[in-house]
């Protein structure tokens, strides 16, 4: 079994800690509280195995010596591992009860962290009542750069989906100035990889509604986040760079290179969490097939993704992802010499759109009013 005093990170953040943790060892309580802290660091760099031993041991400290502020801590914890495992999965409920108890025991970093938590989640979720309402709470608060960090990427990433990439800009700036404060790279390698993604699902959906947009060069960043997390050591999802990549070769037209890419990570991607995306990258793969010449697997493949899709009906889901699963079914359709299927997920694109659209005005409005088109200076 691996020793969890044994994980090093080359980040300013894990030596702050693992020294912090050093200092405090002849006070058990603060102590335990870090030990919660390096463990969530651990997480976030990837390290799941090492984390959860942690956590475990901890969890068995707040029984035998009860202290809210470790049991806080402790459900922020877990409420992280279920985000990174399943992009869901409790993680929201786990991370509220640890809110509520930072305000009871008036934790003020920890409940800021929390806001900071709950409003990436509400991007996630596309509940922008949600996310505006954390926002405001992580801005009123006292500074504190690991919830800045997290909140500047939750507010890049939703003006970057109101299609608004001047403010989005300046708010992923502003993470990074936070992260680097911070000397966490586990939060830099996040928001670099957040911002590419906006841009590179930018790319495909002005492609697959035939409008003109930036090339997918942009690749070379796509790349460039998987050797920073290497030299920092590792990230959370690693599953999730090479799916990135796929899409922006499926836009490219290099469909022999994209396929193994998407046939290698969905499954990963898939059970542990992102079933409500995948289903797009699903035509994707369908679309590969297509076009490599496995015509039978792509008819396969996109008359699933064709069910997939019945399920994204509920009011917070990826309009935009949506969009696009239609497209591109059009399109292998349309391949297979499906008329009418491919007339029927083109129409149903262009209702999507027009959906899509409309949350892109009402992100865009909810956001200038609640005066988060700028961060504090």
């Amino acid at each position: 079994m691996s020793v969890p005093g044994a994980v090093k990170l080359r980040s300013r953040l894990a030596q702050k800690l693992d020294a912090e943790i050093a200092s405090a060892a002849a006070v058990p309580a603060r102590a335990a509280v870090l030990q919660v802290q390096r463990a969530i660091l651990w997480l976030r760099h990837g390290r799941v195995a090492e984390a959860r031993e942690e956590l475990n041991r901890l969890h068995g400290r707040a029984l035998v010596h009860p202290r809210a502020d470790l049991a806080a801590w402790l459900h922020l914890a877990e409420g992280l591992m279920a985000y990174y495992s399943a992009f869901g999965g409790g993680a929201r409920e786990r991370v509220r009860r640890a809110h509520v108890m930072a305000q009871a025991v008036q934790l003020p970093a920890l409940r800021s962290r929390c806001d900071a938590w709950l409003a990436l989640m509400a991007f996630v979720d596309r509940d922008i009542d949600g996310l505006v309402t954390h926002a405001q709470a992580v801005l009123a608060a006292p500074a504190d750069n690991g919830a800045a960090c997290r909140v500047a990427s939750a507010l890049g990433m939703a003006w970057d989906l109101a299609q608004r990439p001047s403010e989005a800009s300046t708010w992923y700036g502003w993470g990074r100035r936070a992260a680097n404060a911070d000397g966490d790279d586990a939060a830099l390698s996040a928001l670099l990889y957040n911002q590419m993604q906006m841009r590179a699902l930018r790319i495909r959906h002005a492609a697959l509604a035939g409008e003109p947009g930036e090339a997918p060069a942009v690749l070379l960043g796509v790349d460039s986040i998987g050797h920073f997390d290497d030299a920092v050591g590792g990230s959370a999802r690693t599953d999730l760079t090479p799916l990135l990549r796929a899409q922006l070769l499926t836009v490219q037209g290099d469909f022999a290179a994209a396929a193994p890419l998407l046939e290698a990570h969905l499954p990963e991607a898939i059970a542990s969490g992102l079933a409500r995306t995948g289903g797009s990258l699903l035509a994707d793969l369908a679309w590969c097939w297509a076009n490599t010449g496995d015509t039978t697997r792509a008819r396969a493949m996109a008359d699933q993704a064709a069910v997939e899709v019945l399920a994204e009906d509920s009011p917070h889901c990826d309009l935009d992802e949506r969009a696009a699963l239609h497209a591109r079914l059009a399109q292998v359709y349309a391949r297979l010499n499906e008329t009418g299927l491919s007339t029927r997920h083109g129409d149903a694109a262009q209702v999507a759109r027009a959906d899509d659209a409309a949350q892109r005005r009402l992100w865009a409005t909810r956001l200038g009013e609640a005066g988060l088109g700028t961060p504090p200076r």
